[in-house]
C-alpha cells in the first residue's frame, strides 16, 4: 500500500472535520458506496480536450482565422458547418483540423455533421471524427474528409454512428475543462 500525499491527508482530514461538526449520524453502506464514488470519480485523472479530439482553439481563434464574426461563427456551428465543443465553463473549443489552410472550413464538414444533429453530445462527435476507423482504412474521418475521399463512404460511418448513439443511454464523457488550447 502506498503512501496518502499531503493532498490526500488534506482531504481525509477535510472530511473529518465536516463529520465532527455534525450530529451522529449513521454512515450507512450505501452512503459509503455514494462517497467512495464521488471521491473516486473526484480524483481520477480526467483526459484533456485536445487528448479526445485533438488540438483545439477557442472563437477568438476561429474568428481571427475565417475573418467573419462571433455571430457568423456561431450560425456556422448552429447550421452544422463548423464543429464547437462547449466546455462545462460555457467555453466553446473548436477542432482545428476542420480549419483549412486557405482560411476556410472543411467543405464537406456539414454532410457528415449533420448526421448527428440531436442524436448525440458534440463532444462525442468530436471524438468519432478523431479516432481511426477500420472502415476508413484505419483513417480517422477528419483525414478522411482532408484528403478528399469519398464522401458516401465516411457519410455512411456518421449515420452508422449516430444510430448505434441515439440507443445508447447519453454518457457524456468527461474532460479536464481546464484545456490548454493551441491556435492553428
Amino acid at each position: 500500500m502506498r503512501r496518502l500525499t499531503t493532498s490526500e491527508l488534506d482531504l481525509l482530514d477535510a472530511i473529518k472535520r465536516q463529520l465532527a461538526t455534525r450530529p451522529s449520524s449513521v454512515v450507512t453502506p450505501e452512503i459509503l458506496d455514494q462517497a467512495s464514488h464521488l471521491v473516486r470519480s473526484m480524483t481520477d485523472p480526467r483526459p484533456q480536450l485536445s487528448e479526445l479530439v485533438g488540438p483545439v482553439c477557442t472563437t477568438a481563434d476561429v474568428v481571427d482565422w475565417l475573418g467573419i464574426s462571433r455571430q457568423g461563427i456561431n450560425k456556422a456551428v448552429r447550421e452544422d458547418r463548423i464543429l464547437a465543443i462547449q466546455s462545462p465553463s460555457t467555453t466553446w473549443f473548436y477542432p482545428t483540423w476542420q480549419l483549412m489552410d486557405d482560411h476556410s472550413v472543411v467543405p464537406t464538414l456539414s454532410s457528415v455533421l449533420g448526421r448527428f444533429t440531436g442524436r448525440m453530445d458534440r463532444l462525442v462527435a468530436a471524438q468519432w471524427f478523431h479516432d481511426a476507423l477500420p472502415a476508413l482504412e484505419g483513417m480517422s474521418p477528419a483525414q478522411w474528409m482532408l484528403d478528399g475521399l469519398d464522401l458516401h463512404t465516411v457519410v455512411g460511418e456518421a449515420e452508422s454512428f449516430a444510430r448505434s448513439q441515439s440507443r445508447r443511454p447519453s454518457d457524456q464523457p468527461l474532460y479536464d475543462p481546464e484545456i490548454a488550447t493551441s491556435a492553428r
